[in-house]
């Protein structure tokens, strides 16, 4: 840190894709959006929604009704926030040709789906400005969550005066970004017009893909804090943390994907085969990852209670749905290949499973590496066969996970499974108010995943990390979003001084 200036020192190992709040979709993204703009409301370490550039909110129409009152805030460049700004910012992300990853979270407004797929104009969905500063929105059906949604990325407002190529110039969050020279370094300045300015001065960001080299820089007091998913620690420091506990449980998972909408694995046999080879007790010890993050569910551990359908496991019987499935696709051998991002642990992963596979099945596995831009390509495309991957729900109702799979034309089903029952058992959820209710209806969606396997989990999400002890009220959001606005940098000194005081008492 500069004598004077107090400068966070992160790391990245990757360059966002973007920083569009409406075109987010990853995990590197998002960091960035939240440090630049702001939503009407922000989900607290605590599970609590406050208010953000809402000042007061109600709701009315057992909870089809929302009226948000804003406050008065500014944008960078000194001028008003008003609710145009988002009306233009949602309409925009509803567009029918304007691309949005998490597009199926708008679906809860009224009509938005149809302006969506060009059934009725823009004009006709619930979304409008009462006068500069109410909000006004309507949806489809009762959505109590609905003002958690608001606090994710894809519902934070742009400038409505913004050109599309310069978006992430004017801003409403603790930050501005200040300078961004790709694959190697981006700084950030605090925002003297942001509500709850941020305490540190700026930002400094190094782009390293290197796990071992970014913790190399923090060892030798070039970096503050390193950890997931934005800085990864190498794998061999897992163990240590999880025992010190700096390993925090978030709502997501990792798993294998199927593409269904292709031979082989549009074969349900197949599927549950692969998932049922998987011996994730072994893989984990392997990867140095706690036993206790295993995942025997569809959907992440910290949203699910104790009764929830679980995954077999089960070798004998992976073999023989194998066998029937060779017997169903009419092939005597397959050929298969799992793509993965190059990272540390999916490598590894990867190697890992093609090892189980191979015994398991007597097949040949392919692996394809691909760069996270090329992955994050490639999986609304569909096109691989199986793929490892990330998946962080953005708020913490379970329909999160669930809705994924929808619609197999969903940008986020990366699968492209589609099931009518289960389709009409997530209307019923998201039209139900009743937890106990929401939850059996929950339960039955889950174990048509489990039926039918779309996906395979391997292991619970979780955000390993690492601070330097000066420091101080870093918080992380239940799904997983860094509250890097809120950190506190003591003088280096000040804690040497506090250290050796409580020494010598």
């Amino acid at each position: 840190m500069g004598s004077m200036e107090k400068i966070l020192r992160l790391s990245f190992q990757k360059d966002p894709i973007t920083l569009d709040p409406q075109k987010s979709g990853d995990s590197i993204s998002s960091a960035m959006i939240f440090l630049l703009f702001k939503g009407l409301t922000r989900l607290e370490a605590d599970h609590t929604i406050r208010c953000d550039l809402a000042d007061s909110f109600h709701i009315l129409n057992n909870h089809k009704k929302y009226i948000f009152h804003l406050g008065k805030h500014f944008w960078s460049d000194g001028t008003v926030i008003t609710a145009h700004d988002f009306v233009y910012s949602w309409k925009r992300a509803l567009s029918p040709n304007f691309p949005v990853p998490a597009v199926n979270f708008f679906y809860h407004i009224k009509n938005a789906e149809k302006a969506k797929k060009g059934r009725l104009t823009l004009d006709k969905v619930g979304i409008y400005a009462q006068n500069d500063f109410t909000l006004v929105v309507e949806l489809e059906h009762p959505c109590p969550y609905f003002t958690e949604l608001t606090s994710f990325c894809p519902f934070f407002p742009i400038s409505s005066k913004t050109e599309e190529n310069t978006i992430s110039s004017v801003c409403n969050g603790a930050f501005q970004l200040h300078e961004w020279k790709r694959t190697s370094a981006i700084s950030l300045k605090n925002n003297p017009l942001s509500k709850d300015r941020a305490q540190v001065d700026a930002i400094h960001i190094k782009i390293i893909p290197d796990e071992k080299e970014a913790f190399s820089l923090f060892e030798n007091d070039q970096l503050d804090w390193i950890g997931d998913p934005i800085s990864p620690l190498p794998a061999n420091y897992l163990p240590t943390l999880f025992s010190n506990k700096q390993i925090k449980p978030i709502a997501g998972v990792v798993s294998c994907w199927f593409n269904t909408l292709q031979t082989p694995f549009h074969n349900i046999n197949l599927r549950k085969a692969f998932a049922y080879a998987i011996p994730r007790e072994k893989l984990l010890k392997k990867l140095l990852i706690p036993d206790a993050l295993s995942a025997n569910h569809i959907y992440p551990g910290i949203l699910q209670d104790s009764d929830s359908p679980t995954i077999k496991e089960c070798q004998e019987s992976a073999r023989e749905l194998f066998k029937d499935a060779l017997y169903q696709l009419n092939r005597k051998q397959l050929r298969i290949t799992l793509s993965y991002e190059v990272t540390d642990v999916f490598s590894r992963m990867a190697a890992l499973l093609k090892t189980y596979w191979e015994e398991t099945f007597q097949i040949t596995i392919k692996l394809e590496p691909l760069s996270f831009k090329d992955l994050f390509q490639r999986l609304p495309r569909h096109e691989f066969q199986i793929c490892l991957g990330r998946v962080l729900s953005q708020y913490t109702d379970v329909l999160n996970f669930l809705e994924r799979f929808e619609s197999r034309d969903l940008p986020r089903n990366f699968s492209g499974w589609e099931n009518a029952k289960y389709k009409t058992l997530l209307k019923r959820y998201q039209k139900t108010l009743d937890p106990a209710k929401r939850q059996i209806l929950a339960k039955q969606a889950e174990k048509i995943l489990i039926e039918e396997m779309p996906i395979a989990p391997i292991y619970y999400s979780h955000y390993a990390y690492m601070q330097k002890p000066h420091v101080h009220n870093l918080a992380i959001s239940p799904t997983g979003i860094m509250q890097f606005d809120k950190v506190i940098l003591r003088a280096k000194q000040n804690f040497i001084r506090e250290n050796l005081l409580e020494a010598s008492s």
